[in-house]
């Protein structure tokens, strides 16, 4: 007997790839053509006008290790952060994600998120927070410091909402709340995030598209400090959000029974840069260890990644724990740490 599912699926297939169709060539559209644009400034020419680039420090350190080619591998705890169309395809229907990333300066990021599905909806929480430890003040007098120090602390908060479509098509919006305390100054900004997710059909081929933190210019709180001899503006200039999107596809290649090798690549484009591609590897042996490798090009330093992956089933959880190292050049070799958690099914009783 054919599942009802997949009599679903066949009937609105055409209408899911019109639909991811649409949107895809929405928001690519060239700034100014008609209500798209979104993507469409011109990365290259824009070089540094974007603000609140903590959000563009990747998630979790699967994704780091696959190159950050992960907007059509999104479907376990890090969702919420790279394709919130994911949230729907996890095996689980609950995910539990932490995140801790030891970054360049003495400078540390934490990332969590938990997020359920039922049927045909999910939704989820997600929060990033980067500290930044105490700076030393400085001024035109005292390059040494003042003896003084601050922060520049920043902070993410994010709710998710997904919908399944069909079988294989599914669709997520991320509302995002973010701060940046920068000294006694802050910086607010809501930003929206868009994911779509489709299985073509062909084994796990998959392909997965995904703009990220769009919304409003953002300018700091306050007027800005009076500068002896120089008439000061009686407000911060705005800058842009950190928007950027990405088109990716992956596949997995069954090697044998306990073998697989995933084949993943991303096309990334950000609104203040030029474009680059991501691509990664990962290493399946028998769904316990997992060995990974990417790569991104187009960067000025650095590009390259590597990590491996443990997973195991313990008291009632699906646990799987990730270790990834990246190249940052000049700022030397950042360390990524995450922890997935999913609560296995139980096993139903029979009478």
């Amino acid at each position: 007997m054919v599942s009802p599912v997949k009599i679903v699926s066949r009937r609105v297939s055409s209408t899911s790839l019109l639909f991811l169709t649409l949107v895809v060539s929405l928001l690519l559209a060239p700034a100014g053509a008609g209500a798209g644009g979104i993507l469409g400034l011109y990365g290259g020419e824009n070089v540094g006008t974007a603000g609140a680039q903590f959000l563009r420090i990747p998630v979790g350190a699967r994704a780091v290790a696959l190159g950050r080619s992960y907007v059509a591998n999104a479907y376990d705890g890090s969702a919420a952060f790279w394709n919130p169309a994911g949230i729907m395809q996890t095996e689980s229907r609950r995910s539990l994600f932490f995140g801790h990333t030891e970054y360049a300066a003495g400078i540390n990021l934490e990332h969590a998120s938990y997020h359920w599905h039922r049927q045909n909806y999910g939704f989820g929480v997600s929060a990033g927070m980067l500290r930044s430890g105490e700076i030393p003040r400085t001024d035109e007098f005292h390059q040494e410091g003042t003896g003084q120090t601050f922060r520049a602390d920043q902070y993410q908060l994010g709710l998710s909402m997904a919908r399944l479509m069909t079988d294989r098509f599914s669709f997520g919006l991320t509302g995002r709340f973010y701060q940046e305390n920068l000294d006694e100054f802050t910086i607010r900004a809501f930003l929206m995030d868009l994911g779509v997710l489709y299985f073509v059909g062909v084994g796990d081929l998959r392909v997965g598209f995904a703009v990220r933190n769009f919304g409003s210019d953002m300018r700091p709180d306050g007027t800005p400090p009076a500068i002896p001899g120089y008439d000061a503006s009686s407000e911060f200039q705005a800058v842009a959000a950190p928007t950027s999107g990405s088109f990716g596809v992956a596949y997995t290649w069954g090697l044998s029974q306990r073998m697989g090798l995933l084949t993943t690549t991303d096309f990334h484009h950000p609104t203040d840069y030029s474009e680059s591609f991501r691509m990664g590897l990962e290493l399946d042996l028998d769904r316990r260890l997992f060995l990974r490798g990417g790569f991104e090009t187009n960067r000025d330093e650095g590009g390259l990644s590597a990590g491996f992956g443990v997973q195991l089933a313990r008291d009632g959880w699906d646990i799987r724990l990730d270790y990834a190292m990246s190249d940052m050049g000049a700022f030397g070799t950042i360390h990524h740490v995450t922890i997935d958690l999913a609560p296995l099914p139980k096993p139903r009783r029979t009478p």
